[in-house]
């Protein structure tokens, strides 16, 4: 393997193009899915192949093969240049990547010993059997890569990551339906202790949502935003329009644009008191790599200090745009995906306050524990976010359950924050992006909050 990588690198330069990057990625794993406690299916899966990407004729150029022969690699290659030159033709400036030291070492975690099929068997036992649907998944898996490139990186890694995903709805004929959807999951042995209890809780709570829930009375309501809120809303209305890309209009056609625009970098996005941070190499989380697929050695990422936009998340094309050096931000989902930046592990950081005191210290408001849907425009400006598990806050204490919808601009989302928890949780996800698409493993989240004056209908 090793000598075919750098045989192809080697090829690459010698048919003209400048930059070369060769990346052999393999996914294996099981899943495992069940349905009120029958199992729909189980399977095993490999995904395995070779990605080239290239800088040739002053564009920038990707092929990928399933076939990990030198033949089938080679005429990965040449298509590789041949897309480069043909996007150079297009462009008013040449591509180029940022100058960086790239890693050249090893990196691997334990593998995850854990069965999908009996591991839902033992969660199906802790979830209310009255609900009306009980969709179970389970995903159990490891990814491992070799990245070489013509500037000298050289990394080899191997993450397992493991990931629980629960569909619960609960229905009744007199009063309609209310669904939760829970995700878990890590890259340890450990991420999923306690998903039993998470269950358990979750499913028993939607009958009492389902029955006891009001309306809210439109209007503006201080919002209280348990971690689980902070996680959507940073993921959202930052981490994404923060990606370099989009801000490019790369993604315009497919995933959106960006409130931020070129050249205005030092925007204030919210109130002294709000600082957001992604960080690839927390361990343990969903989102981990201490590498990007581009060689970078990953490091957090201050995308907002003190309420301004600080940092933006790049790969090295995009950080030559603006003059600046990569924050291993690229990352591609499989062998036949494109390095594009992405989020990793993007979160809210705490503060002094405890969450009960932001609560007792709110008069009138709600205290938003989780979502149900969320809606956000093009820009990721303005948004809509469903309540699915929230209070009404009166004279500082929490009353009956509510739903209805938060409506906010972002600006006025961060920037009428004024209380910020000393609590933190990280929830998992899968972000969706790019074209073809890529959904990767993320985790976001943060400490409870409070935002002033915001919209509920």
């Amino acid at each position: 393997m090793e000598s075919l990588l750098y045989r192809a690198l080697d090829y690459g330069l010698s048919q003209g193009a400048s930059y070369v990057e060769i990346r052999w990625q393999r996914d294996s794993g099981s899943v495992a899915v069940m349905r009120n406690s029958h199992l729909e299916y189980s399977a095993r899966y490999v995904n395995e192949g070779i990605a080239v990407r290239v800088v040739a004729g002053g564009g920038l150029g990707f092929a990928a093969t399933s076939r990990i022969d030198a033949e089938e690699v080679f005429e990965a290659v040449e298509n590789a240049i041949k897309l480069a030159k043909l996007a150079g033709r297009m462009r008013k400036t040449p591509v180029a990547l940022s100058e960086e030291a790239l890693a050249r070492f090893s990196y691997h975690l334990p593998d995850i010993e854990l069965e999908p099929v009996e591991l839902l068997k033992t969660l199906d036992d802790y979830v209310d059997k009255s609900l009306s649907v009980r969709r179970l998944a389970a995903n159990v898996w490891r990814t491992e890569k070799r990245i070489v490139t013509s500037d000298g990186a050289d990394v080899y890694s191997k993450v397992p990551r493991v990931y629980v995903f629960a569909m619960l709805i609960k229905h009744e004929p007199s009063l309609g339906s209310l669904q939760r959807d829970v995700f878990l999951g890590g890259t340890s042995q450990d991420s999923i202790t306690g998903a039993e209890k998470v269950l358990e809780e979750e499913s028993k709570k939607l009958h009492t949502l389902l029955e006891k829930a009001r309306a809210v009375p439109p209007g503006r309501y201080d919002i209280v935003f348990a971690p689980e809120m902070t996680g959507i809303l940073v993921h959202e209305s930052i981490g994404h329009p923060f990606e370099l890309d989009r801000i490019y209009g790369r993604e315009g056609a497919e995933a959106g644009e960006s409130y931020i625009k070129p050249g205005n970098w030092g925007v204030k996005i919210g109130s002294d008191l709000v600082n957001i941070t992604d960080n690839p190499a927390i361990p343990g989380t969903y989102g981990f790599y201490l590498v990007d697929d581009e060689g970078v050695v990953a490091r957090p990422k201050r995308l907002v200090y003190r309420g301004v936009a600080t940092e933006f998340i790049a790969n090295r094309q995009y950080a030559a745009v603006i003059g600046s050096r990569s924050n291993a931000g690229a990352r591609a989902s499989l062998f036949d995906r494109e390095p594009i930046p992405r989020m990793s592990n993007t979160y809210m950081e705490p503060g002094d306050w405890k969450p009960d005191e932001i609560i007792r210290d709110t008069r009138r408001g709600i205290y938003v524990v989780s979502y149900t849907e969320w809606n956000i425009n093009d820009t990721r400006y303005s948004g809509r976010y469903g309540i699915l598990e929230g209070y009404l806050i009166e004279n500082g204490e929490l009353k009956n359950p509510v739903k209805g919808f938060i409506e906010v601009d972002t600006p006025e989302l961060w920037g009428n924050v004024d209380a910020v928890g000393k609590d933190f949780q990280l929830f998992v996800g899968t972000c969706g992006k790019g074209n073809p698409s890529q959904g990767i493993p993320v985790t976001m989240g943060g400490p409870t909050f409070r935002s002033r004056n915001l919209r509920v209908v």
